[in-house]
């Protein structure tokens, strides 16, 4: 059995940390799945951690929060990407979080990948916006049905994504 110590030592805390600071708002499970099998050690951390105040959980919601004052704010285009995320999660070198459109920078092996979240009604500003945007990165479009990939018309598009609520990704290409 682990001591505290250990734990600590071996950086899961900090690492739960750095997910939920720099994503700001994620499910419960997303983070257990953030940890290869480590689930009771990750639930005893997360326990701790709320317990310290040092994140926040909503029961109601299953979701943890980085501020207390953020309860009431949730993005879910971020959790879609956080999911999106998990995907590549056995290939993942390095993942954080993006500037406004570019919900989250990843990289996998030799690739660079941006992950970008795009409401509906919203495809004609944020092709726009990303026009603007010079990037070699794959894109990764969460988009909320097929139909709506025919109204996106943005470079570098390896594929678009569909995100249900228990985390299951489904990608699509144009065509």
């Amino acid at each position: 059995m682990k001591t505290r110590d250990k734990i600590y030592n071996h950086g899961e805390a900090a690492a739960i940390l750095r997910i939920i600071s720099t994503y700001h708002v994620l499910t419960y499970e997303q983070v257990l799945r953030s940890f290869t099998k480590k689930e009771d050690t990750i639930n005893t951390l997360l326990r701790n951690l709320i317990k310290r105040g040092r994140i926040f959980y909503d029961a109601a919601t299953n979701l943890l929060y980085d501020q207390k004052d953020a309860l009431r704010e949730v993005d879910y285009g971020m959790i879609a990407a956080y999911w999106v995320l998990l995907d590549f999660k056995p290939a993942l070198v390095y993942h954080t979080s993006g500037e406004y459109p570019v919900k989250i920078h990843f990289f996998s092996q030799d690739e660079v990948y941006e992950i970008i979240y795009i409401p509906p009604e919203q495809e004609t500003l944020l092709a726009h916006i990303l026009s603007q945007l010079k990037t070699d990165a794959n894109r990764l479009v969460i988009i909320q049905s097929k139909e709506q990939a025919f109204k996106v018309n943005i470079d570098h598009v390896t594929a678009f994504c569909l995100v249900s609520l228990d985390g299951t990704v489904s990608y699509y290409r144009k065509g």
